[in-house]
């Protein structure tokens, strides 16, 4: 958070008002022999530090703690550049702590963001309504799954789901599914890494599945042919596209466009930093004749008693506004400062900011692909367009894989960790390698170098 030092009469003002003499009284409950533990030696006895020297402080401590690290991780969750201007407006207190917007009338700011947010989406995917965000990824994949075999009125319907969707949005299906239904059927993937087409015109034969699951790009980071597939599909099975990196659809065609209809992901690489596994922010679009059938809350714009544009919470599906057996989600955060920090961070690229993400990111993986072909590395699906992380084949990958994190930087993710069975004998040297816009050439090369020697 941002600080604004007080002047010495503002100071003294606000200590008068507070009833006690000096900031030193504000601590008199903490005992004084963990007040005197606490000391910090700044090297400068009773000398204060200006902000700067405080910051330089402390950096230097930070410093004992790790090593300047690059790092290549994708598979589900995305780093990127993100604008000093989405913490600057973000981090505003209106913002950073505002409650979930029960009341229209005192929450029009917070409303009309979500509304932003949810009108963005919907230019995204090209689909026609969008919620007002999930928890992440994974779990508005799940939600989109459970609102299939609502559609269908069959609360146990089969699903099928490509094999190659992100094994931890496969697992959080299956828990979602656990009590309700049998787990999905997955569909395999061919020698090129995109689903297996003739598997799945069997599988659709069998058991006459209400959805299909298929992520694009999958976890291997190919794009799968969504029209091609939606013409194997019978019409009353929805096709649902689960997207962990939506930032592709800033070069190639959109999921409504090819056939979907629905389309789930993750937004968090927009204006969100990758953190510790969260906060992410779910998104969830479909078709306008679902929308009673979509989860989650829906913030809606109308007009107010003066004609005035107004904002409003609209076909709310948690139990506390309709009867529990007609809800269809208990979700109860639309994960709002997540959604601003992404509405903020689109609304600053912009339509062409977008285009050249995208081309950034297709670009550096090309450079990584064509310098890991010529030391003898290559792609394991060498057929499929990939947008910017592939599967690689490196000789000896364990004792590369450590020498590189030793060196301070992560290669990837190894697959082998990822699969059992024969699928993990088919990634024993399998490496996962994904490129982000703060990747330097010079960081590229020395991956580039590491994973060929060893």
């Amino acid at each position: 958070m941002p600080s604004f030092p007080l002047t010495p009469d503002e100071e003294r003002r606000a200590l008068e008002v507070i009833g006690v003499q000096t900031i030193e009284d504000l601590f008199s409950s903490i005992p004084p022999q963990v007040r005197e533990r606490a000391k910090m030696d700044f090297g400068e006895a009773n000398a204060g530090l200006s902000e700067h020297e405080l910051r330089r402080y402390f950096d230097g401590i930070a410093k004992h703690n790790t090593q300047h690290t690059s790092h290549f991780l994708g598979g589900g969750v995305y780093d990127n550049i993100i604008p000093a201007i989405v913490n600057q407006l973000v981090l505003r207190g209106e913002f950073l702590t505002c409650y979930t917007p029960y009341q229209p009338e005192i929450s029009q700011g917070t409303l009309q963001a979500i509304f932003e947010f949810q009108t963005m989406i919907c230019r995204l995917t090209g689909m026609e309504v969008s919620n007002a965000s999930l928890y992440d990824g994974a779990s508005a994949t799940a939600e989109a799954v459970m609102m299939a075999q609502r559609i269908s009125g069959k609360p146990d319907a089969p699903i099928l789901m490509a094999a190659s969707t992100p094994p931890e949005y496969k697992t959080v299906v299956n828990t979602f599914l656990k009590c309700n239904s049998s787990p999905p059927i997955e569909v395999p993937w061919n020698k090129e890494g995109s689903l297996d087409e003739e598997k799945l015109k069997s599988l659709i034969a069998e058991h006459k599945p209400s959805a299909l699951v298929v992520a694009s790009p999958n976890y291997f980071g190919l794009i799968e042919p969504l029209d091609v597939i939606r013409k194997h599909l019978p019409a009353d099975c929805l096709l649902i596209v689960t997207m962990a990196d939506p930032s592709a659809l800033s070069l190639f065609e959109t999921p409504a466009a090819l056939g979907a209809d629905v389309v789930v992901g993750e937004a968090h690489q927009f204006g969100t930093p990758m953190l510790f596994g969260g906060p992410h922010v779910g998104f969830f679009a479909t078709k306008k004749k679902f929308l009673r059938n979509l989860p989650g809350r829906l913030v809606g714009e109308t007009v107010d008693d003066r004609g005035q544009r107004a904002y409003a919470l609209t076909l709310a599906t948690r139990e506390q506004h309709i009867r529990r057996e007609k809800a269809t989600s208990n979700i109860c955060t639309n994960q709002g400062l997540i959604a601003l920090r992404t509405t903020i961070y689109l609304s600053f690229l912009g339509k062409q900011g977008l285009i050249q993400l995208g081309e950034m990111n297709y670009s550096l993986f090309d450079y990584l692909k064509e310098s890991l072909a010529s030391h003898g590395i290559p792609l394991k699906f060498k057929k499929g367009l990939h947008y910017r992380e592939g599967v690689f084949e490196v000789p000896n990958l364990s004792v590369r894989f450590d020498k590189l994190t030793a060196n301070g930087i992560v290669p990837g993710i190894c697959l082998s960790q990822k699969y059992s069975g024969s699928q993990r004998e088919e990634f024993e040297n399998a490496l996962l390698v994904c490129v982000h816009p703060g990747h330097t050439r010079a960081e590229i090369d020395a991956l580039v170098e590491g994973l060929s020697h060893g």
